[in-house]
């Protein structure tokens, strides 16, 4: 689908609408250059396109195709087919959508054939209007304006990535909250979190005879902030609480 097309000669776009197929290549012997651009062309369209202007049969094939990467090959009567890898980010979706632009550079005409998306160039083209001091150096401005157009699009990209990033971080490396002294007395009698040696089991599964008993020092260990509420039958109750090598265990 044709979107726009235009001559530009001295500096100025000549007519504000779009210039008939025909009468644009008509003109490419009048000075200046055309600016056709297509979106998503079918294989007629291209066609149409390649037997106006000439275009080598090889490079219209070479736009229809998806490319992986950038690239830029050279034709007959000095044509250049530039493939440019576009991008833009999804907010809603938060998903990276691509697209290409085959760019057929001549002297005397720029035809651009746009793939997905991401590759709008209403802007390109409404800023090098602005600028009749690009436009009058030719064919190659328009190719100026539509790589300043497709790197600036990558910088949301960028953005939108990092930020998508910044969550999965803060979600797979988010520190589970550790209980605190009020966790401890806020517990249901009974249910009290009790301390033990992470290299020993829990004294609930020992044998009523071998089992601790509760001790009175009510002493609160200075590293870990957790009462030391158990001793050995054999060490008194001034024994040193050894709580930060302890792991706290519900009962």
């Amino acid at each position: 689908m044709i979107i726009d097309c235009a001559h530009y000669q001295d500096g100025r776009r000549r007519e504000e609408g779009t210039v008939p197929l025909q009468e644009a290549a008509a003109r490419c012997d009048q000075g200046g250059f055309i600016w056709l651009g297509l979106f998503e062309p079918g294989e007629q369209e291209l066609a149409q396109v390649r037997d106006t202007f000439g275009l080598h049969e090889l490079a219209v094939e070479d736009a229809q195709t998806f490319h992986l990467r950038p690239k830029i090959e050279t034709y007959d009567h000095d044509v250049r087919l530039v493939i440019l890898r576009t991008a833009r980010y999804d907010d809603d979706a938060e998903e990276v959508e691509f697209g290409e632009i085959s760019v057929f550079l001549a002297p005397t005409f720029v035809i651009t054939v746009r793939q997905g998306v991401a590759s709008e160039l209403r802007e390109a083209r409404w800023r090098l209007e602005q600028r009749p001091e690009l436009l009058a150096a030719g064919s190659t401005s328009a190719l100026w304006a539509i790589l300043d157009q497709v790197v600036d699009a990558y910088a949301p990209v960028i953005s939108g990535l990092e930020r998508d990033i910044d969550q999965i971080e803060a979600t797979v490396f988010l520190r589970r909250r550790r209980p605190d002294r009020t966790d401890l007395l806020a517990a249901p009698r009974g249910h009290r979190l009790s301390t033990v040696p992470s290299t020993r089991c829990s004294p609930w599964s020992l044998p009523s005879s071998a089992r601790p008993k509760p001790c009175s020092c009510s002493r609160i260990c200075a590293t870990s902030k957790i009462t030391c509420c158990w001793s050995t039958r054999r060490s008194p109750p001034s024994v040193t609480c050894s709580a930060r090598y302890w792991r706290p265990t519900w009962q």
